[in-house]
């Protein structure tokens, strides 16, 4: 009896003095914290940015803990050449914030359905896979020299910098949160814009961050924890048309006028829209937003830039566009944007941790969580079921259904395309052999053709979601690329006086 009060007194003390030691070892950091606050004086310059950070979640830290040399700087005669660390990595947002650090940071190779998905290595699933014709529709560009799978974002920067492609310093404004941050301005010597040399910039991103590159204060401030977008071209995008110019109620002109749900839109329009990058046909160097839906941009290149933004195609001799990845435009006037669904609904669904509720920064397609959910892993989630009363077996085979119709409505764009380039080849090869051809007539064709290719390349190579993401727009804009290309085909061999065979 008198063991067993021993074992149970001395395991309370033990316990005691435990909860005594961490609660010293708080206070003892609450004193430093309080301390080091103390010493600062950064309101006396910098008076916005104190009072917004003093207002808000991040109050209870003092500056130079997320600036090293705070002190140092403010202390200096001259403080110009003391200053302090801007800090950018993912790592000290994660020393507090662990869960939506490990999340963002999770890379799981493997695909959720039939399409896209993340390769452990880039190299094992080029975009050559999905669409066999894709180096010949666009010979000439630098994405027939590597053009491959996406991995997860823990290594956009990585995968950017391992590339073959050309590359420019205004690519790393999505790669990079130093750059997008800084971007015309001077940084670390150097005028960040078009201009700049690409390695020198990189030689100026730490270490640390040459595999995610991009971080948490991409779309999070951190002194007022709010959220927010650095991306100048989306900025002047915003300035000009306003956050959505495709619904004109949500149609705010700016970020901090905007709504949650386009909000949430945004952080992601900082990266996933279709813009122009780099050098173009005629070697001018730009960094544009288009901000316009694909039935917009053949007009838009053609009146701003004369529609030598992008490359000339090396077999029929004209220029092409070349999207990017534009899931944010696709999405405009979808059915999942007007029920008021945003990217964060689906790729960033809240998750059940410790009987907490949380979002999660794993940043990967809603059919990935919906997996989890079916087997009741870690992370499941079924964002479908905020709209949808099937159960997620279900949906999940619709997604799928309607994946696959985009699918084989694209090989036959994808056909026509080639078909396409080939006649427009062969009338200008007759022309070059003196043979009679109807220049209107070509001219025409080869308008057709830029018609198709934009529809073909925009929404199904560039954009990520085989079509899900707006399936009805997707399905009517691959029609009419499939009525473009098949008459630009005609009338090339028209033009020329080819007649094929029938069968051929």
């Amino acid at each position: 009896m008198l063991r067993r009060f021993l074992v149970a007194s001395s395991a309370v003390l033990l316990l005691t003095m435990v909860v005594v030691a961490s609660r010293q070892e708080a206070d003892k950091q609450t004193l430093s914290v309080a301390a080091i606050k103390s010493q600062e004086a950064c309101r006396d310059c910098h008076r916005a940015i104190v009072d917004s950070y003093t207002h808000n979640a991040h109050s209870g830290l003092a500056c130079s803990q997320c600036h090293q040399g705070a002190l140092e700087h403010q202390d200096a005669d001259d403080p110009a050449k003391v200053l302090p660390v801007v800090d950018f990595s993912a790592e000290i947002c994660g020393s507090c914030h662990r869960f939506q650090y490990e999340t963002y940071f999770m890379s799981e190779p493997g695909i959720a359905g039939i399409y896209g998905g993340t390769p452990a290595d880039p190299k094992e699933h080029p975009k050559t896979k999905d669409f066999p014709l894709y180096n010949k529709i666009v010979a000439g560009h630098g994405f027939t020299k590597s053009y491959e799978e996406d991995r997860s974002h823990k290594f956009i920067l990585r995968d950017h910098i391992d590339t073959k492609r050309p590359k420019n310093p205004a690519c790393l404004n999505c790669k990079s949160t130093h750059v997008a941050y800084y971007w015309g301005r001077t940084w670390k010597g150097i005028k960040l814009d078009e201009n700049a040399k690409w390695e020198e910039v990189i030689a100026r991103i730490p270490k640390e961050m040459q595999d995610y590159g991009a971080s948490c204060t991409h779309c999070h401030d951190p002194h007022s924890t709010q959220l927010r977008i650095i991306n100048k071209a989306l900025q002047a995008a915003i300035a000009e048309r306003g956050v959505n110019p495709y619904w004109a109620e949500k149609n705010a002109k700016s970020f901090a006028e905007a709504d949650k749900q386009q909000k949430e839109i945004l952080l992601c329009a900082q990266c996933h829209v279709e813009y122009v990058c780099g050098p173009g046909a005629d070697k001018k160097v730009r960094f544009v937003f288009s901000w316009r839906k694909v039935r917009d941009l053949d007009a838009y290149y053609r009146e701003k830039f004369g529609y030598m933004q992008d490359w000339i195609h090396t077999i029929i001799g004209e220029p092409l566009i070349k999207s990017q990845h534009p899931e944010v435009e696709l999405f405009w006037e979808s059915k999942y944007e007007r029920a008021g669904a945003s990217c964060v609904t689906c790729h960033m669904p809240k998750v059940k941790v410790n009987g907490r509720t949380l979002t999660s920064h794993w940043l990967v397609s809603p059919l990935r969580y919906i997996d989890r959910y079916i087997k009741g892993d870690k992370l499941g989630a079924y964002p479908c079921g905020e709209c949808h009363s099937v159960a997620p077996q279900v949906l999940r085979e619709q997604v799928l259904r309607v994946q696959k119709h985009v699918d084989e409505a694209q090989k036959r764009v994808q056909q026509a395309l080639s078909d396409s380039i080939d006649a427009i080849a062969a009338a200008k090869q007759a022309q070059k052999d003196g043979k009679p051809v109807n220049e209107q007539l070509l001219r025409e064709a080869v308008r057709l053709h830029q018609l198709a290719h934009l529809r073909w390349e925009n929404l199904v190579v560039s954009e990520n979601s085989m079509g899900f993401h707006n399936p009805e727009e997707v399905l009517k804009e691959l029609t009419e690329a499939m009525d473009y290309a098949r008459r630009a085909q005609m009338l090339a061999l028209q033009s020329a006086g080819i007649t094929v065979k029938s069968g051929q």
